[in-house]
């Protein structure tokens, strides 16, 4: 199940769907799964409404709405409102999980992750829960805000997904392995395309995606992150297996094409994607 933050995005003046709502759940459509989609009513919804093995239950509260602005592989964020969900009722709908949870900017309280963890697994995109808004007005994010997070989060089996600059200085390349260890949790840091690194049960990786493909990189870690849940949660394939093939997905995202992959398109590409045990 995903309980995520639909968002409306204006960009270059005009406005998109977007959020990991509706990227996650794309994602998802696109690799043949099934699943329940747990975001605020509005157009999201609606559009993942329409996509075979997708059901939609719509929670209180509407769509987050940032302004972006695309320069090159980076984005600058402004947010325009949050939307916070109402969450109540979730766990009736979710049972025991598994549960893929990523909200936008504060949309989704940290105890509904706990809640979550205490009766099955889950996989948090952190973006949602480490973001501030600097003086400029610009959405930033917060080391302060992840080094909490990752604290108060530890022994609780919950596995942790961010970008690397999402993550504390001392946390990012192999640092991620002593962070791991200092937590007690499950770690997986993405980077565009540069190598990223998973720290599951003590076993450190770090792979090395497909280098070449330029595109938008909108919507990108939400791609990784819906892939890595059903190929480690649906199809239950060990973590090396399950990275590549999110690491595949999200690049494939990158052309720009639609439908953006089919599930042979990504099982072709993950076979490039070179993933090495560092212990």
């Amino acid at each position: 199940m995903v309980v995520a933050t639909s968002t409306r995005d204006v960009i270059g003046g005009r406005e998109r769907l977007g959020g990991p709502a509706f990227f996650i759940g794309t994602a998802l459509h696109l690799l043949g799964a099934d699943a329940v989609v747990i975001t605020g009513e509005g157009a999201v919804a609606e559009r993942l409404r329409r996509l075979h093995g997708i059901s939609v239950e719509a929670t209180g509260g509407d769509e987050t709405i940032f302004s972006i602005d695309v320069r090159g592989d980076g984005r600058t964020l402004r947010l325009i409102r949050a939307a916070p969900m109402d969450i109540r009722g979730i766990g009736r709908i979710g049972g025991n999980g598994p549960y893929v949870i990523s909200g936008t900017m504060g949309e989704i309280p940290i105890e509904f992750v706990e809640e979550a963890a205490a009766r099955g697994r889950v996989l948090l995109d952190v973006q949602g829960f480490v973001r501030e808004i600097s003086d400029g007005g610009e959405v930033v994010n917060s080391a302060a805000l992840m080094r909490g997070l990752m604290e108060r989060l530890g022994g609780s089996g919950v596995l942790v997904r961010g970008e690397k600059y999402e993550f504390p200085p001392e946390c990012r390349g192999e640092g991620i392995i002593a962070c791991s260890e200092r937590y007690g949790l499950d770690l997986v840091m993405t980077d565009a395309e540069n190598p990223f690194y998973a720290v599951i049960g003590g076993a450190a990786y770090r792979g090395h995606p497909l280098r070449g493909l330029q595109g938008e990189p909108i919507g990108l870690g939400d791609v990784f992150t819906a892939a890595l849940g059903h190929y480690l949660y649906s199809v239950e394939l060990p973590i090396e297996e399950a990275a590549a093939l999110a690491s595949a997905a999200a690049t494939l995202k990158l052309r720009g094409r639609h439908p953006w992959f089919t599930p042979a398109e990504v099982e072709d590409v993950a076979h490039k994607v070179a993933v090495e045990r560092l212990r």
